[in-house]
């Protein structure tokens, strides 16, 4: 990425139209107004990429570092705010961490999402280690509140994936983590747990 020269010119020769030449000595003025055009242009490129990561990050990520900077930016501070501040920088390396080493679930919830209400069959291990399969309809239907709520649970845990059972007719979770083979449309696909 290159910078926008021109910019930087235009903004360095308004810092001059606004100084006192005579007082200073025009290399002077120009050579402080082109530091400060510049520094401006590196440090709106730095939060222009800041605000890109963020965009990339989990909501819990964002909404930790939107308390940091809401507490950052207070004049005065008190004693719990320097309590707080800790706290909340501990829980962003914790979520950071954690988004970290994440695995990408995309391309499996991708592939069930893919059956398009139609019949799937996917096998995972349970947490009490025995393994399921589960065949499911997933539908669209739902009302603006249970579409919140599936936001919310892929957010909070992005490992399971909200199903309808047709066997039981009720909702079942998938652990995408440890899901070991898919069959969607007739095409079936392994995974290693």
């Amino acid at each position: 990425m290159t910078y926008n020269r021109k910019a930087i010119m235009t903004a360095a020769w308004e810092i001059v139209r606004k100084a006192n030449v005579a007082l200073y000595g025009f290399r002077v003025i120009m050579r402080r107004a082109l530091k400060a055009a510049w520094s401006n242009a590196k440090h709106e490129r730095a939060m222009n990429a800041r605000q890109e990561k963020q965009k990339l990050a989990s909501p819990e990520v964002t909404r930790i570092q939107n308390e940091i900077a809401i507490l950052e930016s207070k004049t005065h501070w008190e004693q719990p705010d320097y309590a707080r501040i800790g706290v909340l920088r501990a829980a962003l390396r914790a979520a950071q961490e954690h988004e970290a080493a994440a695995p990408d679930y995309a391309s499996k919830r991708d592939l069930i999402a893919s059956a398009g209400g139609r019949f799937c069959a996917v096998t995972f291990t349970k947490a009490d280690g025995t393994e399921r399969l589960q065949r499911h309809v997933k539908g669209d239907a739902a009302t603006e509140a249970g579409k919140r709520a599936v936001e919310t649970r892929k957010a909070r845990h992005p490992h399971l994936m909200p199903v309808w059972d047709a066997q039981a007719h009720a909702p079942r979770s998938v652990n995408l983590a440890t899901t070991s083979r898919i069959a969607v449309d007739g095409v079936v696909h392994e995974y290693r747990a």
